[in-house]
Formats: structure tokens, C-alpha cells, sequence
């Protein structure tokens, strides 16, 4: 069925949306399973099961309220670049602060560009969050419009400090099961977690199948000049 116009318009503005509870119990505690298996007794899974997008997690890959919104923003032929699980306790972050974000919407394939009432984000993440997350838990954060900035984002916006954040950082609450969509051109960081129950989720990355062949030239290139230098 594609986007809402909520959804379009959420995602334009802001550069993220969440759609909620799109995961049933039984699939949430099967995913939630394994992961705990893969972070804290891998040994016991089969080895097709010990990472993800294996064994229940394989669900996602072609979910079908993620592969609505994924044909309408890159097209039918989509590359699923990565998946990886997260286990996250109370004070753990992410190892990298705010990234992406400000000229990054140049690149023509990673991009962030709206043309004849088109959305073409480039790059996609989904991040599947498989317990609740309140809205002081320190989920994802973002900051608003950054995809569509032409200035790279200045320190004083780029802190993660309550205290110091700025006024356009925004993140989200949600049931277990919910899915949230960004693009991957808009500044966003993983912030120490405040929960005290665990952080678990599944994020996959997203691209025009064409994006692979790109990296790939790009990657040869590199070589090439490695190897002549």
C-alpha cells in the first residue's frame, strides 16, 4: 500500500518515522530469543541461526510493511546491505556521536533529493526495536532536517548531553515490535541507553541495487591506486 501522507510528510521533514507494532508477540519473543542467544550463548544456536538476518530474524528481511515503504522510496530493486542485532544495558552508546547529516545529500546515490513529487533517500535504515522503548530511554536520536542541510552541523548542535542538546534532536517511544525508517543522510547517533530493561533491536541497511556495483568500481579504484602508489 505504500506511505501514508503522514508517513511522507513525517519522513520529508524530519528525515525519520516510526510505524508501530508491526511485529506480532509470537514473532518479537522469537527474534528477542535469538538475539539473546547470539550475544550471550551463541554456541548453543545452529550456525545458521547465530547472526542475524539468520533464523527467526530472517522475517524482516522482506517484512511486508517494510518492503511497501522500501519499493516506494528506492524502487523494486533493493540491496539489503547489513543486518546486525544490538543487545544494549543501561549506559551503553554507540562508539561514533552524531554522524551523517549536512552535504552529505550531494552524493547521487546515498543522497537526500525530492523531484517530481518523488522521494529519493539514497541509503535506508530500519531499525526494528524489539522491546518497548519509552521516550527517556535514550532510543536513537536525530537531528531534524539535517538530510536536506547544505552546512555541515556545527558543534553546538552535535552534542548528546541533555543538558547541552540541541533544540532540533529529537528521538522516539514505541511498542515492541515497531519498525523505524531514516535515511542515512540525516545526522543521527545511538546515545547512551537510560533503560533499565535492554535495548534489543535489529537494524538493516537499505540501497539501490545499482549502489553495489558503484562501491564496487569505487573499491577497485582504490586498489588500483594502492597498488601503483
Amino acid at each position: 500500500m505504500g506511505m501514508t501522507k503522514e508517513e511522507r510528510f513525517r519522513f520529508d521533514l524530519a528525515g525519520f518515522f516510526v510505524r508501530p507494532s508491526i511485529l506480532s508477540e509470537d514473532e518479537v519473543a522469537a527474534i528477542t530469543a535469538q538475539i539473546d542467544r547470539i550475544h550471550h550463548d551463541v554456541g548453543s544456536l545452529p550456525p545458521e541461526h547465530r547472526c542475524v538476518p539468520g533464523g527467526p530474524s530472517s522475517l524482516l528481511i522482506d517484512h511486508p510493511e517494510v518492503v511497501d515503504v522500501l519499493h516506494e522510496l528506492i524502487g523494486p530493486h533493493v540491496r539489503l546491505e547489513s543486518a546486525i542485532s544490538m543487545w544494549r544495558t543501561k549506559g551503553q552508546a554507540h562508539s561514533q556521536g552524531l554522524h551523517s547529516g549536512g552535504p552529505t545529500q550531494w552524493d547521487p546515490l546515498f543522497g537526500y533529493r525530492v523531484q517530481n513529487g518523488r522521494v529519493y533517500p539514497g541509503m535506508m535504515r530500519v531499525v526494528f526495536e524489539l522491546a518497548a522503548v519509552g521516550p527517556d530511554d535514550g532510543a536513537t536520536q536525530f537531528l531534524v532536517g539535517s538530510h536536506k542541510s547544505n552546512f555541515p552541523v556545527v558543534p553546538e548542535h552535535a552534542s548528546l548531553d541533555p543538558a547541552t542538546a540541541s533544540p532540533f534532536l529529537a528521538s522516539y517511544a514505541c511498542p515492541a515490535g515497531s519498525a523505524i525508517f531514516f535515511t542515512e543522510s540525516l545526522a543521527h547517533a545511538g546515545p547512551p541507553w537510560r533503560g533499565e530493561n535492554p535495548r534489543i533491536a535489529v537494524i538493516h541497511t537499505h540501497s539501490h541495487l545499482i549502489s553495489y556495483e558503484h562501491a564496487s568500481t569505487h573499491r577497485s579504484r582504490q586498489c588500483d591506486r594502492l597498488a601503483t602508489a
